[in-house]
């Protein structure tokens, strides 16, 4: 692919923070993309064309993660998150340029062409039409462990089955709270007539915290399923290295849900207790 060799993988290993230029550049380049040859529906194919874009570049990481994890004969958490680090830094750096990206579009773009684009995301926030009577309800922890378990699970799956497949899934959510975050400051920034730009700052920053620990919850279930489908593709099945690999890949989902569950209780308080984003959501819904 023309785009990864103007833009290697050895320059991420270096600095992973070159990740973050990259997610914000390839979310502008798969949406541009998407726009352009399908008008008419391009808030899903621009997920599409982002994940298949940075496809290239996290198999070969996986790669090399795959081969780290067979050769470990200790396994600890704290262990696989160092010997791991790169690829978690570059996981969630990538996650942070989309969404940044996604956020900067759905707050410059007028209204109807936001809905439009991003359509499928937007209908996350306001498709059911009681979100903003929902978020607050009782029972909220365990609404919103179900769904981010589920989306945990699914992660690990589909990079098991599909190799680099968690990819989409990362994609997918970055698209969708770049989306909301953006969305949100611009409508409640409408309604109050004040910059959209403190809007989302003040979003941003609130839901930080808990989107960040969900982000790695992922970040830790994609890239244990993508090692273990590497290795199931490498290793010969219940040798002493796969058995390694098996075994790491159990314990460090235990791991990534025990991260799940500190995510969700923090976005329950925050939900709970942050004035100003409820009141920018409030004004959000008012504005809708």
């Amino acid at each position: 692919m023309v785009l990864e060799k103007i833009y290697p993988l050895e320059l991420i290993e270096k600095s992973p923070l070159y990740a973050l230029v990259l997610g914000a550049a390839y979310a502008t380049i798969g949406i541009g993309a998407a726009v352009l040859l399908f008008p008419d529906d391009p808030a899903i194919v621009a997920v599409a064309f982002i994940a298949l874009i940075v496809y290239p570049t996290l198999s070969k990481l996986l790669k090399e993660e795959e081969e780290k994890e067979a050769r470990n004969e200790e396994f600890a958490p704290i262990t696989f998150i160092k010997d791991h680090e790169n690829s978690f830094q570059v996981y969630t750096l990538l996650f942070l340029g989309m969404l940044l990206s996604f956020s900067f579009f759905a707050i410059m773009l007028p209204s109807l062409a936001t809905n439009h684009i991003f359509e499928n995301q937007i209908d996350v926030l306001y498709g059911a039409g009681k979100s903003g009577q929902a978020v607050f309800s009782k029972g909220l922890f365990t609404s919103i462990l179900l769904n981010n378990a589920s989306v945990l699970v699914l992660a690990f799956i589909s990079a098991f089955i599909f190799g680099d497949g968690g990819i989409f899934l990362l994609t997918w959510n970055a698209s969708v709270w770049g989306t909301i975050f953006g969305n949100l400051a611009k409508t409640a920034a409408l309604s109050s007539a004040k910059s959209p730009l403190i809007y989302f700052a003040l979003v941003f920053f609130s839901v930080f915290p808990h989107m960040i620990l969900e982000a790695f919850s992922y970040v830790c279930s994609a890239t244990a399923g993508g090692v273990i489908s590497k290795g199931m593709l490498k290793e010969r099945l219940f040798s002493p290295e796969f058995n390694r690999i098996l075994r790491n890949t159990a314990v460090f989902m235990a791991f990534a849900f025990i991260i799940l569950l500190v995510a969700v209780s923090v976005e329950t308080y925050v939900l709970g207790n942050a004035a100003t984003y409820r009141l920018i959501i409030q004004q959000s819904f008012a504005a809708r």
